[in-house]
């Protein structure tokens, strides 16, 4: 090989440098399992890690998206949700029923979900209370260290008054010490502006109520009429707000009343036909007003007061609640459920009301959503109190309070009534799940509502929305009355930024939800929020943090903590993965999907790709496809928006040389050597590799090959080079003598025979199989390289690493920790790269890399546990013999090269400096 041999000194490793370069090639972020890296380095010190979200895979997406939303299919879920909580974490508790049992009321058994796995079956973890709890209808509120207190409740064996203790982490569940005073079954419980828990109303479990008031009380069973703070040791009582109006039998004002704290810091409430503001000041005092007319039999939907326990309502901006529906006792005693919507405002002295347009349908027992738009989803409900059959009312109503509208939504499949729950999830979806125990129906499933905001129109189809996303935060910890920043990544600017605190769901009434418009300023990707004044604007506890574009579009939310005596939510910041779609680029691609969501082709198969900003991985589609980094195999730039987008006629699908689907075929033509495309595999016809390791080893270079860019060799000795001139693609035959193969490439990697690897022309990764080439991943790829046990490993122009752990057509990728130059596999458990520092590391594909080596050029590794490389600055040629972390390295003698392949540890081939095929 031409070249004068150096001196060794340039020899890459240095045991030195193993504790100085990791600190170059990972980030915290990069070893977050499950993690998507962001493209860039953030400018905020807290980085919004993007993790999977398969709830936005994998949709088929109606024409009617853009106005009314959709709903997913009925998933599995393993209790009845009768309580739903989104915990700081992320993650979503369920719990109302045993295991498998959604008739029997049982609150003992805890759920927890993980939204980055999906509604699997995998992604549920489950664990007991302790024996003497029974937390079924019980109340719940967050504590300052991420805790979730869950009080109240049924009680067996004459133990009660108990409270559950989740951790922060959400994976254990135990108690407190301090007993509540009172029986607390069907009490409310909110946080208030000081942070102390605040628990109201509430009775002696299945005992009291409506039907006989003063007996009720005379017979000691209305014992939640005296309000109870929690002091973080013991539970206090509030006996100066005793009330008999707020929380009294009548009418079944005890039935978890309706709870916010206002922007004066007391507490308002509704409690059937009255209204209330509680002082939770020393002893505490009540003031109680009238509300409307109390449950009564009405002819008509809009005749029905929207009142009692079976209503729903929501706070979807400060000081301002909706209230709708109702009109009936309880799930077993009422009559026709009422349509009207009322609009409260707690904002002055006294609260002012306004009536607003009916909802289309009367609904007992629905749920009310505030989104982060601060339209509110009425979903679920019956339209004669818990009844089922005819009055069954699956139809979504949405109200927007800028035009004081409604309108009708998607329905979804199964009843929700009584004892259903319906939470907004970070993505910007609304899980909707539980229902029964008692009732017509036992619900053990789950639905996703898919609000209108996250779809567009393209082309009179639609599609999924581009969407922003907090890419970093000044911190995740928020005081009141602070100016802090986000770094938000938008194609459509900001329009609003808001807080929604994380849903706390029974019963019809979600206490823990409520919206908050921040004041901001932009320059740029910063954005400045200045946080609520005070806890009277926004009680501290968990929030939401969302951004909504200029079309209207949310961000998935970043879970914040917000007070100054709350710890930041436990395990980091995560944000569900963000995608694009909809819209018609110039290139010859249509979007289809965004992220997590179902790309549908017509008259397939048809190339889709899944990607953003020119980094995409590709896969030939028939039908539908999600597009996630699992249906796709890798994910293409991580922390940033992503869509499917499918060929159109100009870009086409996987034919061969001359067609569309060729690598290069778009950009060279119709010839990579004067093939159709359609020439024969590269083995020979009696199934024998023509290797250029057939002649022994001689211990001297020989030329092989001329006007190499690139070089690719396998274990069997299949060998397939790029010409550095028109990027041409050409498998060894014998010395001297290559022969072409369909498409262009920028680099190569190979199997086996009969399968090779490239990345085109187009910066797309395809597969040849021996005839024609296939596009198996999308994005602006710059590195690939192949192993024998048919991984495949790319590194792309942001330097996110992807790998494939199978010889297919399948896009499946998977994303590596880190970022590089170029990696290379030795097989699926052992990569080895050249980082961004040019550093060598290993790892095995999950953990954190280790420095092997230093000033690295090239890299190639062998099945057998051979690594070779070249060094960058002396072009020497670098072999070490072992699948491990020694640095070990020895010089080939004799040469110089610009890119180097093995096949195993006692032949190497090499592209000299004149860029000449060299064998070893």
């Amino acid at each position: 090989m031409p070249g004068s041999s150096r001196s060794p000194d340039a020899r890459p490793g240095a045991t030195l440098w193993s504790a100085l370069a990791a600190a170059t090639f990972l980030t915290p972020a990069a070893l977050l399992p499950g993690a998507l890296l962001p493209a860039a380095a953030a400018q905020l010190p807290v980085v919004a890690t993007p993790v999977a979200d398969p709830v936005l895979a994998n949709l088929a997406i109606p024409d009617t998206a853009p106005t009314q939303g959709m709903w997913s299919g009925v998933k599995a879920w393993p209790l009845n949700a009768i309580h739903m909580s989104l915990l700081p974490t992320g993650k979503l508790l369920t719990f109302g029923s045993p295991l498998g049992d959604a008739g029997s009321q049982n609150g003992r058994t805890f759920d927890i979900w993980d939204p980055s796995k999906g509604p699997v079956d995998g992604a549920h973890v489950n664990f007991q209370e302790p024996g003497f709890v029974n937390s079924f209808c019980a109340a719940t509120s967050f504590l300052g260290d991420g805790s979730l207190l869950v009080s109240g409740g049924i009680f067996d064996g004459g133990v009660d008054k108990g409270s559950a203790l989740l951790n922060p982490a959400g994976t254990a569940v135990g108690v407190i010490n301090a007993k509540l005073a009172n029986d607390r079954y069907y009490s409310t419980m909110i946080t208030l502006a000081d942070g102390r828990p605040l628990i109201m109303g509430g009775s002696f479990p299945y005992l009291g109520g409506w039907a006989d008031p003063q007996g009720s009380i005379d017979k000691g069973y209305m014992t939640g009429m005296t309000p109870e703070v929690y002091d973080g040791t013991k539970w206090n009582s509030l006996f100066g707000a005793t009330s008999r109006d707020a929380f009294g039998p009548e009418n079944n004002r005890w039935w978890y009343p309706r709870a916010w704290v206002a922007p004066s810091g007391r507490v308002f409430g509704i409690s059937a036909e009255k209204m209330w503001t509680l002082d939770p000041n020393g002893n505490g005092a009540v003031t109680a007003l009238a509300f409307k007319e109390p449950q009564r039999n009405a002819n008509s939907a809009v005749d029905a007061p929207n009142v009692g326990a079976v209503s729903t309502a929501a706070m979807y901006d400060t000081g301002k609640i909706l209230q709708v529906g109702g009109n009936s006792y309880d799930n077993g005693n009422g009559f026709l459920s009422s349509s009207r919507a009322t609009i409260v405002d707690i904002n002055g002295a006294t609260p002012a009301l306004t009536e607003a347009p009916p909802m289309r349908f009367g609904r007992a027992w629905a749920n009310a959503t505030v989104l982060p738009t601060g339209t509110v989803a009425v979903t679920g409900g019956s339209k004669f109190n818990d009844q089922a059959g005819d009055n069954t009312v699956l139809a979504t109503e949405l109200w927007d309070p800028k035009t004081n509208t409604w309108t009708l939504g998607a329905s979804n499949a199964i009843y929700r009534g009584y004892h259903s729950t319906a939470g907004l999830m970070q993505n910007g979806t609304v899980l909707v799940s539980g229902g029964g125990a008692p009732g017509p129906v036992a619900n053990l499933n789950a639905e996703f509502y898919y609000p209108p905001y996250l779809f567009t129109t393209v082309n009179g189809k639609a599609a999924l929305a581009p969407r922003p996303q907090i890419v970093s935060l000044s911190s995740n910890k928020l005081a009141h009355a602070q100016s802090m920043q986000i770094e938000l990544a938008s194609q459509n600017g900001v329009s609003q930024v808001v807080l929604i605190g994380l849903a706390q769901v029974t019963h019809s009434f979600n206490n823990g939800q409520r919206r908050v418009p921040l004041t901001f300023t932009q320059a740029g990707a910063l954005v400045t929020l200045q946080t609520p004044a005070s806890g009277n604007l926004a009680p501290p506890g968990y929030y939401q943090l969302v951004a909504i574009d200029g079309k209207g579009v949310p961000s998935p939310g970043v879970i914040v903590a917000l007070g100054a005596n709350v710890a930041a939510p436990v395990g980091g910041v995560t944000v569900p993965s963000n995608t694009a779609a909809g819209t018609v680029d110039n290139t010859g691609w249509t979007r289809c999907s965004a992220e997590y969501e179902t790309c549908t082709v017509a008259n397939g198969p048809k190339t889709v790709r899944y990607g953003a900003n020119g980094q995409y991985v590709t896969k030939d589609v028939t039908g539908s496809i999600a597009c996630s980094n699992e249906a796709f195999g890798r994910d293409p730039l991580y922390g940033t928006v992503k869509a499917c987008e499918v060929a159109t006629a100009a870009a086409g699908g996987t034919g061969t040389t001359g067609g569309t689907g060729t690598p290069g075929g778009t950009a060279g033509g119709g010839g990579t050597g004067g093939g159709t495309g359609t020439t024969g595999n590269t083995g020979t016809t009696g199934g024998t590799v023509l290797s250029p390791y057939a002649q022994p080893a001689t211990g001297v270079w020989k030329e092989v090959g001329v006007e190499a860019l690139k070089i690719a060799t396998a274990a069997d000795g299949t060998t397939v080079t790029v010409n550095r001139n028109d990027g041409k693609v050409w498998l060894y035959q014998a010395d001297g003598a290559w022969k072409n193969l369909p498409g262009l490439l920028k680099d190569v990697a190979v199997v086996k025979a009969n399968s090779l690897y490239g990345i085109g022309t187009d910066n797309q990764v395809w597969r040849f199989d021996g005839n024609q080439w296939t596009v198996v991943g999308s994005g602006d790829n710059v590195a690939i390289a192949a192993a024998s046990d048919g991984t495949v490993v790319v590194v792309n122009r942001a330097g996110e690493i992807w790998s494939k752990p199978s010889d297919d057509a399948q896009m499946n990728w998977r994303r590596l920790p880190g970022t590089a130059r170029r990696v290379v596999a030795m097989n699926g458990r052992s990569f080895w790269s050249i980082g961004i520092d040019n550093n060598i590391y290993r790892s095995d594909g999950v953990s954190g890399w280790t420095v092997v080596g230093r000033d690295a050029l090239d890299l190639a590794a062998a099945s057998d546990g051979t690594v070779v490389t070249i060094n960058r600055n002396s072009k020497q040629i670098w072999r070490k013999i072992g699948d491990n972390t020694v640095e070990a390295w020895s010089l080939i003698p004799n040469g110089t090269a610009a890119a180097v392949a093995a096949p195993n540890g006692q032949r190497l081939l090499a592209i000299g400096l004149d860029g000449k095929i060299y064998r070893y």
